[in-house]
């Protein structure tokens, strides 16, 4: 949840003209073309057009909103840590700009609510956790005082349903800063808001990018925290249809059709891309590319992993990839490359992602894979059930040699089983795989409960969904891995079924 719609907090906003004195919010045509190239990542082109605005209009605070935005967005997707300390005092001048000129409108605190939490974004994502904190508090004052004093601003309701939907199931290691907000999340109220901004009829040209916005972190919260992945897929799709020529929604459509069990259609966003010569490079969705394409079982699948290891300057997804490419060698059965593979994770990247922390202890372990169970975990992903089924059908348990890999092939029949409604023989197979993995470092366990929590909230069996929703969370001190996703989603199901 988090590194998917925190990812895309962006915000784009414009109105015709407000002023106060001589401080003024103008969104114009040029505005508006710098705020479209934003969005097509062609910050380049962006730059020149802001640069000769703010030399006709110095007072207009749309345009070190837009500058930040441009920041924000190009650390963010280098990850590059030199240009974030480079850019420090830059971010602080800017925010510093906005607020100096006290312009008593909703505009002016939005715009400073953004600029914090941008920033705060990214201190987190580079491990400053109390200025982080400090960032997101003094965006929620802003978000606090806009909607006392302009409850009808609608622009608000993206803000308000975002933190609502974040902070309904926050991870352990996060409760301190939801603490010092003091902001108690609901899931429900935060879709509601979105829902009522992305209804409404304000359709002017200034709301199309936060429209798109709004709509991708709703589907986020409808995938990841309300199983509805089908509502997430509606919500995002009529506002990609530009993806072949706009970077940022093509992104946003690939990932949520990736979601909704479209592989196929994922893989067929991603090579429609624009390219990057006149863009910002965005690596991780060649990163995202490789991914499908493994899924599926293309062979060329490796070519895109190795373009993001040699051109991203970022750290995370690195262990990530170096495993996926271990794992395209043991399906070659070209074990060699593959050890090398995990040498290279081990090396490289960082531990921040649970993704990249995964990598790393199965890099540790050097174990082979048996080929048939890779392929058909990497088929399952893909939403390609019945080949996944029957390569599963046709592994022994007795010949797999090591718990981990007993515990994949237990667990992997149960998703297929589940994902197809065999609900009853699912559910014998999760409680299976939680027998033989409670005591085990693995997640296969702790999923296992989250799945049959699943299983009887669907059913309506509210004491037995929250019976697993607890256990999934308390039950398995031994797991190490997903450790704050488990977490997280047995926390919004308790949220769901009203704890």
């Amino acid at each position: 949840m988090f590194k998917h719609v925190l990812f895309f907090y962006l915000l784009f906003q414009a109105v015709n003209t407000v002023s106060a004195a001589n401080v003024v919010f103008q969104m114009n045509e040029q505005c508006l073309k710098a705020q479209k190239l934003i969005y097509e990542l062609k910050f380049d082109e962006a730059t020149k057009i802001l640069e000769s605005e703010t030399l006709l209009h110095p007072d207009n605070i749309a345009l070190p909103w837009m500058e930040e935005s441009i920041l924000f967005l190009k650390i963010f997707i280098s990850e590059d840590q030199v240009q974030y300390k480079n850019n420090g005092k830059s971010w602080a001048a800017l925010i510093s700009k906005v607020q100096k000129s006290d312009f008593n409108n909703a505009w002016y605190r939005h715009i400073l609510s953004d600029m914090h939490i941008h920033r705060g974004l990214i201190r987190l994502r580079f491990g400053e956790n109390i200025s982080a904190g400090s960032d997101i508090q003094s965006a929620y004052k802003y978000l606090k005082e806009n909607r006392k004093m302009f409850p009808s601003f609608l622009a608000d309701n993206k803000n308000y349903g975002l933190l609502s939907c974040a902070f309904s199931s926050v991870p352990s290691k996060y409760q301190w800063l939801a603490k010092l907000i003091g902001f108690q999340g609901d899931m429900n109220t935060g879709l509601a808001e979105m829902e009522a901004y992305l209804k409404s009829d304000q359709n002017y040209k200034e709301h199309i990018c936060l429209k798109l916005e709004t709509a991708y972190i709703y589907a986020m919260v409808q995938h990841q925290l309300n199983k509805n992945t089908p509502a997430a897929w509606s919500a995002i799709e009529p506002y990609t249809r530009n993806y072949r020529h706009n970077l940022l929604e093509n992104y946003m459509r690939a990932t949520i059709a990736g979601y909704h069990g479209m592989n196929d259609e994922m893989i067929a966003i991603l090579k429609e891309k624009p390219a990057y010569h006149h863009a910002y490079p965005f690596y991780y969705m060649d990163f995202m590319l490789g991914l499908a394409k493994m899924r599926r079982m293309d062979p060329d699948a490796d070519v895109y992993f190795r373009i993001f290891t040699v051109k991203y300057k970022g750290k995370n997804y690195i262990k990530s990839a170096y495993r996926n490419l271990s794992w395209i060698s043991q399906v070659k059965n070209e074990q060699s490359a593959a050890q090398t593979y995990y040498s290279l994770c081990l090396k490289h990247g960082a531990l921040q992602m649970e993704e990249d922390k995964q990598a790393e202890r199965e890099a540790a372990e050097k174990l082979a894979w048996p080929p048939d169970l890779i392929k058909a975990r990497l088929l399952f992903d893909g939403k390609y059930y019945e080949q996944a089924l029957k390569l599963l059908k046709g592994i022994k348990e007795s010949s797999l040699g090591h718990i981990r890999f007993t515990l994949e092939l237990g667990y992997r029949k149960a998703r297929i089983q589940h994902e197809q409604r065999h609900l009853a023989e699912a559910e014998a197979l999760y409680l299976d795989v939680m027998e033989k993995g409670r005591k085990q470092p693995y997640y296969y366990a702790a999923y296992a409960a989250l799945q049959v929590a699943i299983i009887y909230e669907e059913q309506k069996k509210t004491a037995l969904a929250r019976q697993y929703f607890n256990m999934a969370k308390n039950d398995f001190p031994d797991n190490k891995e997903y450790a704050n996703s488990i977490e997280q989603k047995a926390k919004a199901g308790l949220k769901r079924i009203g704890k």
